[in-house]
């Protein structure tokens, strides 16, 4: 099968592979649509000049199952599933991949599939961080009166948790600093939008009970300890390039959460299938017309070429939703 993988020089290589062994619980999947995250750019600036072979990425893909593990009884041949899979497996970036079935999900009915390979990891890491970490409530008469303040709401992660919050009923105020990316997150539905390139609470009418920064943790440190109120919740998605001064939160009692959407199928964690279940919830909230797909560039057909033009892309700092391409 082809495969573009990541050689020792950084550089997109296409290659042949055998067709991957599938375990127990696995889905063999003929990809159909990938997308491209900023895990993936980082990956790929990661990989060492001693590296041997080719690291094969891709973290959100829509497909079609070509086969089924022993273990696994709710999916079948034929099904059109999507998912984000596990890091430390070989990714999407490929004819086929074998990804675990509790990872996945059946695949929105009324999203292309390009529209649905853009959902998984930014949905899963969205979910995550508000309803494990934050503590949102998924009934929505719980969340009325409380305010959500994402920081970065124009990008992947952000144009989701803007439309989960929503319909969670909270109040949420997003940040973005242009004009394209402000009409953004109001036409996803947030409810203020402010511009995170000068200080946010003189932009706050009061404090906000949570704070998910999806946006560069460090430079915002400062912005979320004089924006949380007491006993808030803030979630954090990009490590910390130096040490952090966490007593600024103490006085407030603030409580400080890390989402690595990767953490339950790395450890193996008795609640990995939570992920498909987040992913299901997520296509039925689409197909009931609730939540809209965050795709906003077509890359054209997998291939050296364009795959590297949409890691441009996310790289480029202004970034809109999701780019995704179709597979080979």
């Amino acid at each position: 099968m082809h495969v573009l993988g990541v050689n020792a020089q950084q550089d997109f290589e296409l290659a042949e592979f055998p067709e991957p062994a599938i375990g127990e619980w696995d889905l063999l999947v003929r990809v159909k649509a990938v997308a491209v995250n900023p895990v993936d750019t980082k990956l790929k600036a990661s990989v060492k000049p001693d590296q041997t072979g080719l690291k094969v990425l891709g973290f959100d893909a829509c497909g079609e199952v070509l086969a089924v593990g022993g273990q696994v009884d709710n999916f079948a041949v034929g099904d059109r599933v999507f998912y984000a899979g596990d890091v430390t497996r070989a990714g999407s970036f490929a004819e086929q991949q074998a990804v675990d079935s509790r990872l996945a999900a059946i695949a929105p009915k009324n999203l292309s599939d390009l529209e649905a390979a853009a959902l998984p990891l930014v949905g899963l890491t969205a979910s995550e961080a508000l309803f494990d970490h934050l503590g949102l409530s998924m009934e929505a008469d719980a969340n009325r009166g409380k305010r959500l303040l994402i920081i970065g709401g124009a990008g992947g992660v952000g144009s989701i948790a803007i439309q989960l919050a929503k319909q969670a009923g909270a109040n949420v105020i997003a940040t973005a600093s242009r004009a394209d990316s402000q009409a953004w997150c109001k036409q996803l539905g947030a409810d203020q939008v402010i511009d995170h390139r000068q200080p946010l609470r003189p932009q706050l009418e009061q404090d906000v009970d949570w704070i998910l920064c999806a946006a560069d943790t460090d430079s915002h440190l400062d912005n979320m300890a004089a924006s949380i109120c007491p006993f808030g919740k803030i979630c954090a998605l990009v490590s910390h390039r130096q040490p952090m001064d966490m007593n600024r939160f103490k006085n407030k009692s603030v409580s400080f959460h890390w989402e690595f959407m990767f953490t339950r199928a790395m450890f193996k964690t008795p609640d990995q299938s939570q992920q498909g279940v987040y992913l299901q919830r997520l296509a039925q909230a689409v197909d009931a017309g609730a939540i809209r797909s965050i795709l906003t560039q077509r890359g054209g057909k997998l291939g050296t070429k364009t795959l590297q033009a949409a890691f441009d892309q996310v790289t480029s700092g202004k970034m809109i939703g999701k780019i995704a391409l179709a597979g080979f």
